[in-house]
């Protein structure tokens, strides 16, 4: 359903509907689970078997649905077999949705309209950085991964049915799991559905902002226009009056980003110009420009606060948004009725934390962050490369400024990233960098977080380990475990290299002790798929390292090797018990090299 049609409450009095089809030439399958029950009913359309659309519309009348990229895919095909049309006619909507870039063209071709009554949720938007449903799966350690067992351009057979069906099947509970994850941010987007009157539900974070947004222009008859931006439009960066340097190398760059010529290229972005592309040294540290943020070059570094030492994070809260704020910037297709929604739409977040009040708070912080990114999307209303620019260019300046400042109080930059710093000090020194940081908030409108740590280990200032006084972690990147954002990488090792980090427990004490096989997966993706001893084993699969075999997995449409897959023992299906073969030297020796990719050695 569109994101701009009136929303319709979910109906509750009835369990949620998870739904999957499967599409042949010569076979259609529908497949629904009740998530209250469990069960499982089967819809099929083939020679001699007609398709029970009755029975079908009624369920999709009566409950709430939900799938996986099944606003463009599954309710298209649902709908077209509910109105008779025969195998050959779906499967070429399917394969026409399949090769299109956009799928409204297909729809409208087709003559496909997905009926109002019909309340869908597609859940493929909602996780943040986009995957399959096979690999959201694996990253949430579900039971079994199957990838497609038959064809595509294959004719199903009787004996083909039972196949497609128990495979379906897999499917739905895959999707459940994930539905179990996103419930959270569901519940989040229905609340955001009922107070904006659109049906938020199936959005990514950035859609919700950019449909919120523009429904509150629209509310003030603002023109909600996608923008044309030329390719070669030039830009020029003018300094905001709060931001100044008592070093030369500081200035010296205000000069030069002044003098710089920013280009929309052709794919409708803003790329560093090239002259912006050295590393600044400043203070025995490095740090790099980027449309995106400015970030320090540091790796392999281990920081440890000794006795007469601090070490702290000092982060500055909503960042982007009062950078937007504080310098007016606004996409000026859209005039400074823009500034004022999104100011108001800040402010409520803030006095919403200050209540309390969390639901709205988590639903104004998704509308504030969200729509940043659009900025620099042409396919956006928001579309605004000067904005974007403007924004980021302004919070490198303001960081570094903070930089200098806490600089010269007797504090040393041991990271930086975006919108915080890391700063080690002498405890006599903490007050005075204090009262520097409360300066700047002064000067500025921005308002500073502390978090102190005893620890900072890094392979670089995407991959780090933090650890508070009290014990509790902080990991990013290789440090992260678990989430739907990063696929398993040999889990026990990076928790073996965390105890050792952290609390000196011996490596093989962690990895020896792990009686569950989720530690020691590994998952990627294949493209064109992978066979290992010339056997095929997925598109997305997962492994783990073990004693009794020494080949390794290969890409199956030229054999080169997949990335660190010696040893490697497909473990599609989870077993009932640990494996017997683990090989357990190579989860230590790994722990082992994440230890010393952090500057420590002793391991």
């Amino acid at each position: 359903r569109r994101s701009n049609a009136p929303f319709l409450s979910l109906k509750r009095d009835t369990p949620m509907i998870i739904l999957d089809c499967e599409t042949y030439a010569n076979y259609f399958l529908l497949s629904m689970l009740d998530t209250d029950s469990g069960k499982i009913k089967d819809f099929e359309l083939f020679d001699g078997q007609d398709f029970d659309s009755k029975t079908v519309t009624a369920i999709l009348k009566k409950h709430t649905t939900l799938g996986f990229n099944s606003s463009n895919y599954d309710m298209p095909v649902i709908v077209a077999a509910l109105r008779g049309d025969t195998n050959a006619q779906i499967k070429q909507l399917s394969d026409d949705i399949i090769n299109a870039p956009k799928v409204w063209p297909v729809l409208k071709k087709h003559k496909i309209n997905i009926p109002a009554s019909f309340d869908h949720i597609d859940i493929m938007p909602i996780p943040i950085g986009q995957a399959s449903l096979k690999i959201y799966g694996g990253r949430l350690h579900a039971p079994k991964m199957q990838d497609l067992p038959i064809e595509p351009s294959a004719l199903i057979s009787p004996f083909h049915r039972k196949t497609l069906r128990l495979y379906c099947h897999n499917d739905l509970q895959v999707t459940r799991i994930l539905y179990e994850e996103l419930k959270p941010q569901i519940a989040l987007r229905e609340q955001m559905s009922k107070q904006y009157s659109i049906d938020l539900r199936s959005n990514s974070d950035a859609q919700i902002a950019e449909n919120v947004i523009k429904h509150e222009l629209e509310a003030k008859n603002i023109d909600c226009t996608r923008p044309t931006v030329k390719i070669g439009t030039k830009y020029k960066y003018t300094t905001p009056k709060h931001i100044t340097f008592k070093s030369p190398l500081f200035n010296d760059l205000v000069a030069m980003i002044e003098r710089t010529d920013f280009v929309v290229n052709d794919n409708g972005q803003v790329a560093l110009p090239d002259e912006l592309l050295t590393k600044i040294s400043f203070d025995g540290a490095e740090y790099q420009l980027g449309i995106g943020g400015i970030h320090s070059c540091e790796s392999s570094q281990a920081v440890i606060a000794q006795d007469d030492e601090c070490l702290f994070d000092i982060d500055v809260a909503s960042y982007y948004p009062y950078l937007i704020i504080d310098g007016q910037y606004y996409p000026k297709h859209l005039t400074r009725e823009f500034l004022t929604i999104y100011e108001s739409i800040v402010n409520r977040r803030i006095e919403a934390k200050r209540n309390k009040d969390t639901v709205t708070a988590d639903s104004l912080k998704i509308t504030v962050n969200g729509s940043f990114g659009k900025f620099g999307s042409k396919y956006s209303f928001l579309y605004s490369p000067d904005l974007l620019i403007n924004t980021t260019i302004t919070g490198q300046l303001t960081l570094l400024m903070l930089i200098e400042m806490i600089t010269s109080a007797g504090g040393r930059v041991k990271s930086a990233n975006t919108d915080g710093i890391v700063i080690l000090c002498k405890r006599h020194n903490v007050q005075a960098i204090r009262d520097t940081v409360s300066l700047f908030e002064l000067n500025t409108i921005f308002s500073m977080e502390y978090t102190e740590y005893r620890a900072l280990y890094s392979i670089n200032v995407n991959n780090y380990l933090a650890v508070k006084p009290d014990g509790k972690v902080k990991g990013k990147g290789q440090f992260a475990i678990g989430g739907l954002a990063k696929n398993p990488t040999n889990t026990i090792s990076v928790k073996a290299a965390i105890a050792y980090l952290t609390k000196q427990t011996p490596i093989k004490d962690t990895i020896l002790h792990c009686q569950d096989i989720r530690d020691f997966v590994n998952l990627r993706t294949v493209q064109g798929g992978a066979i290992k001893d010339n056997q095929p084993i997925g598109k997305s699969i997962r492994w783990y390292h073990s004693t009794s075999t020494m080949t390794a997995i290969h890409y199956a449409k030229n054999n080169n090797k997949v990335p660190k897959s010696d040893g490697a023992k497909p473990v599609m299906d989870y077993p009932d018990t640990l494996p017997t073969d683990i090989d357990y030297q190579f989860y230590i020796q790994e722990a082992k090299n994440i230890i010393k990719s952090c500057g420590v050695n002793h391991a």
